[in-house]
């Protein structure tokens, strides 16, 4: 579903990754994003929680697909039902804009401490990983990513169990929409969310790592580098943040009150 078989001009053909409109309608509210088609009701559910409309699973009341319409133009839709307060939340957040830009979930503040302010508190005991559990976790990781196996061209995003349980996973044309899939299927399966570690694909920007703590994972890890302003939120929610996650090493930005050893 992720990816398409295109003719190139040397008469050979390849496959590439699909890269095609969605809608999410929330009530009044309605966003449109570039997506690779498949788990668009986990895209949006991930969405949501990421952009602090929605805190758990049980605020939600419905969501519903909709398949687009090539002939008329129309894009594949998904629309969410949301009780209160989570409807509430609505204004100020998904009304801003029409379109999730890379910058969703900023709103144009760059300092640290005003970011925070919003957070939920994350657990604050529980796992903890060593050296052995972080190369388990970017094994796992590099071997379950078919779409870019066939491509080359997606992002990916997996969020772990504190076993090493695979909990949700993602893969997308865009970096934001695979970590979306991966929270929201983690979230409509049920697991405890601030018992999570994430692994990204790219880099880990503050867009990123703010949707993890908005989702209270308390554990991101990184195949590359964080941002200053990830570090920084990461060290004021008291997360642990790793780049670098390679075979030979990586670097530990934050232990996040001793999550890594």
């Amino acid at each position: 579903m992720g990816a398409t078989r295109r003719r190139l001009d040397d008469g050979s053909d390849d496959l590439l990754i699909r890269e095609e409109p969605l809608l999410i309608r929330v009530h009044d509210a309605q966003l449109l994003t570039m997506r690779t088609p498949g788990a668009d009701r986990d895209l949006a559910l991930g969405f949501l929680l990421g952009e602090g409309v929605v805190q758990a699973l049980d605020e939600v009341l419905d969501v519903v697909e909709h398949p687009g319409d090539p002939a008329t133009q129309r894009a594949d839709e998904v629309q969410v039902a949301l009780r209160d307060p989570a409807r509430a939340r609505i204004q100020g957040r998904l009304t801003r804009t029409h379109e999730i830009r890379p910058s969703c979930g900023l709103c144009g503040l760059t300092d640290a401490d005003a970011l925070l302010d919003e957070l939920p508190p994350l657990w604050p005991g529980g796992f903890h990983l060593d050296a052995a559990a972080l190369d388990d976790r970017r094994r796992r990781f590099e071997a379950d990513q078919p779409l870019f196996t066939a491509t080359g061209a997606s992002h990916a995003a997996m969020l772990f169990g504190p076993d090493g349980t695979v909990w949700g996973r993602g893969e997308d044309v865009g970096r934001h929409n695979a970590l979306d899939k991966a929270i929201g299927q983690a979230l409509s399966a049920g697991h405890p969310l601030p018992q999570a570690t994430a692994m990204l694909s790219g880099r880990a920007g503050a867009d990123l790592v703010l949707k993890c703590l908005r989702a209270a994972i308390p554990v991101i890890l990184s195949v590359s580098a964080p941002s200053a302003l990830a570090a920084d939120l990461c060290r004021g929610a008291g997360a642990a943040l790793v780049g670098f996650l390679r075979p030979d090493r990586y670097r530990v930005y934050c232990s996040g009150r001793h999550r890594i050893r």
